[in-house]
């Protein structure tokens, strides 16, 4: 089967990458390099792995890059809410209009599926012990939130209008193994400072709740969603969360060391609550979470 993945240098494109080689696909990553450096990836290149530099947001280059393909597997975006704060129309260029140009793309060389990767932004605050699920309200509180929102319904509207299948995954907070120190999230930056035998620091008063997902957990839903699945949004997570005190204390008493916790101001756009229900994931695309946030020992040197 041949497979391209947009963003595909990136943290996840490279976990999904060296999975779906075991499975003998012909993959193609599609990337600016803007998040990534290409030189990070030549060992997949050295694997068979073709590489197109190109931008989602040039019509031209999404749609020479797509031609041939099977299967679309969609990563590419600016993910950072702090940048979509400072600046919004970049990220609405990349995550909407970008996307928009994908599905052109798509629907020009006849793509059998499209796999979309958004995000739990886009139901902005939850509620103290009430679970996400699919059909909960969305509202965003960022401009990152926002843009996956907009995202999201052009591609319902287009899939609806043009007979694309597709398929929606709303990842829920990522960890693992290569995250880049400028878009790593919470677990991965505790781990830095725990490195550095420095405190831990939290935004805010560390009771927000969140629902951690290992990328290899994250790469098994995208496999599932190659075979399953059509036309539907699904949850992707833990189905558990964990207040991010919680998390701190876990990974000091993992490391086995004793380091303190420092209390900082909340950041602008940080949500509250956020804990997904997992079960139309579960069962729709056979997808079960194998790594729970023991795990995050394999990270600790």
């Amino acid at each position: 089967m041949k497979i391209i993945v947009t963003g595909g240098a990136g943290f996840i494109g490279k976990h999904l990458i060296e999975f779906l080689i075991t499975k003998k696909n012909d993959i193609t990553i599609f990337d600016n390099f803007s998040n990534s450096k290409e030189e990070s990836i030549i060992y997949l290149k050295n694997q068979g792995v073709k590489i197109i530099k190109g931008d989602i947001t040039k019509i031209q280059d999404i749609n020479n890059a797509v031609k041939d393909q099977d299967i679309v597997i969609h990563l590419a975006a600016k993910i950072s809410v702090e940048e979509s704060i400072e600046s919004p129309s970049k990220t609405f260029q990349t995550n909407v209009e970008g996307t928009k140009n994908l599905l052109v793309a798509c629907e020009k060389n006849n793509i059998k599926k499209i796999i979309i990767s958004s995000s739990a932004a886009v139901y902005g605050e939850g509620k103290a012990g009430i679970k996400l699920t699919e059909k909960s309200k969305m509202y965003p509180i960022s401009p990152y939130g926002e843009s996956k929102v907009m995202m999201e319904n052009e591609i319902k509207v287009f899939g609806k209008n043009h007979n694309l299948n597709y398929v929606i995954l709303r990842f829920f907070n990522i960890y693992g193994i290569g995250q880049s120190p400028e878009y790593a999230g919470v677990i991965t930056k505790f781990i830095k400072k725990i490195e550095m035998n420095k405190p831990l620091e939290i935004f805010g008063d560390g009771m927000q709740t969140r629902d951690f997902i290992s990328v290899n957990d994250v790469v098994n839903s995208i496999y599932h969603s190659i075979k399953n699945g059509k036309n539907q949004t699904y949850n992707i997570a833990s189905g558990n969360s964990i207040t991010i005190k919680q998390l701190a204390k876990l990974i000091i008493t993992l490391s086995k060391k004793e380091l303190k916790i420092n209390y900082n101001d909340a950041k602008k756009g940080d949500i509250r609550f956020s804990e997904a229900d997992i079960s139309l994931a579960k069962k729709e695309l056979q997808y079960l979470p194998k790594y729970t946030l023991e795990s995050i020992k394999n990270l600790l040197i």
